[in-house]
């Protein structure tokens, strides 16, 4: 016998099925629907399969009894129901794996062959909260079980993607499902901020230690002390200041500008960029030790246009939400409305879908929106040409010979988003040589390869 496999679920054909499967495959089913008996049977187990919902009671709430008698065995969850907080709550109480229904057995049964040998100790995490977080795509579900991993320990977090994917949200979620989230999240926008008062903004400083400090002034790291910092756009930080916040990284103690004394703080860190970290290091723009520093763990979320089909959750959620801030009421959306949003690829994001919603609501105010803004609904049939055509008319005559590098500029850096800033790769795409490319970076970003930030145009 491979070993004693709890199965919990309110619902006997699936219970059979489970049974019948582990039991061919060498495994010792205890099948049971009442959440008491499972209980009283998990001592005895290697390992468990729990329905989240059961009835009136939620298998997450099994989970959690489970861990806080400290038992520790590995337990997959299975439902049909994978909500961002259920994702979340479950990754937290340390399921080693959430399958969705209906899924294939053969799925089910890899995932206790490979888990059962193994008993992890979880630390027991209190009660969590709901988040505002939408979506049950696959991609979605992988960053919604790296929030819960986050939540259960104290390790740094490096958030990557583009920008309007909600990368804060992802990082105030971590925060409020951790042991600190009774204390401040504070977060800084490190390329909203001029360089030279970036370091007087994070670490603070004395009175009189440069003109117009009136008086001591505690930094973020300082306000955000037993609980959170969130640095958005890590990205965009001068070098000088990286080396500054790896030591503060290394040690927990900073200096005030113009001090003497080092204050100590208990901060966690969660960074946030829309930049390839690892492109910028091999140019000599980023700190490789900070980057390590920084990304103990790693969430990468996707872009809308990779993750469809939460397009219409999403519109809906947008929908009820502007609905209680605009006093508007608005049912829906017309389904062919529907498919122009899903056929649209959305380089703003989510958050230029919600800016679209809200302002379809806006006009819509009663009943369901049938037309979504001009812009958006005519850009996905537009030519090349009539773009062109479009652009050049508000375009002064005496400019229109600088177009060519306007579109120019464009192109690279569309290609250094969409290939990661891998120069030979965007020298072949253009059949220019590396020399060309360079020189070209340069002409249109200065330094090379340190483009202002990233576009949000759409991928060629």
């Amino acid at each position: 016998m491979k070993g004693k496999v709890l199965v919990l679920d309110d619902e006997h054909d699936v219970l059979y099925a489970i049974g019948k499967v582990l039991e061919r495959a060498g495994f010792e089913p205890i099948c049971i629907d009442n959440p008491s008996e499972a209980l009283k049977k998990a001592e005895e187990s290697d390992t468990a399969v729990i329905d989240i919902k059961l009835g009136d009671f939620s298998g997450i709430d099994v989970l959690k009894r489970l861990r806080e008698r400290g038992i520790t065995i590995p337990v997959i969850m299975i439902t049909a129901y994978t909500s961002p907080e259920n994702v979340i709550k479950a990754t937290k109480f340390g399921a080693v794996e959430i399958l969705k229904k209906p899924f294939d057995l053969k799925d089910l049964l890899n995932s206790v062959e490979k888990v059962i040998p193994k008993k992890r100790k979880k630390s027991i995490p209190k009660e969590i909260n709901g988040f505002p977080i939408v979506g049950s795509s696959p991609k979605m579900l992988e960053v919604f079980k790296m929030i819960g991993l986050a939540s259960s320990n104290d390790m740094n977090v490096l958030i990557t993607g583009e920008t309007g994917t909600g990368k804060e949200v992802i990082a105030r979620a971590i925060h409020e499902n951790s042991e600190r989230s009774g204390n401040p999240f504070i977060a800084i926008n490190c390329s909203a901020i001029p360089k030279h008062l970036l370091e007087a903004e994070l670490f603070g400083y004395t009175k009189g230690s440069f003109t117009g400090a009136l008086k001591d002034t505690p930094g973020k790291v300082e306000l955000a002390n037993r609980g959170t910092l969130f640095l958005d756009e890590i990205g965009d930080m001068p070098q000088e200041l990286q080396t500054k916040l790896l030591r503060f990284l290394e040690e927990k103690k900073f200096y005030r500008i113009g001090d003497t004394k080092e204050t100590h703080v208990n901060v966690r860190i969660i960074a946030a960029t829309n930049r390839n970290l690892e492109s910028l290091i091999e140019e000599g723009g980023f700190r490789a030790d900070l980057y390590f520093r920084l990304a103990q763990i790693t969430i990468n979320v996707p872009p809308l246009r990779e993750r469809k089909e939460d397009i219409p959750e999403l519109i809906s959620f947008f929908i009820s939400k502007a609905n209680g801030e605009l006093g508007t009421e608005v049912e829906g959306i017309e389904e062919d409305v529907l498919e122009k949003a899903m056929q649209y690829s959305w380089p703003g994001n989510v958050r230029e879908l919600k800016n679209v919603v809200y302002r379809s609501v806006l006009e819509t105010k009663k009943g369901y929106i049938k037309h979504l803004p001009i812009s958006l609904s005519q850009l996905p049939n537009q030519s090349l040409e009539d773009i062109l055509r479009e652009y050049i008319k508000s375009v002064p005559e005496e400019e229109i010979g600088n177009i060519p590098s306007v579109f120019e500029q464009a192109l690279l850096k569309i290609l250094m988003e969409r290939y990661g800033e891998n120069k030979s790769k965007i020298a072949n795409v253009l059949n220019i040589s590396r020399n060309t490319l360079r020189a070209k970076i340069r002409q249109y970003f200065g330094k090379e390869g340190d483009e202002k930030g990233h576009s949000n145009t759409r991928k060629a």
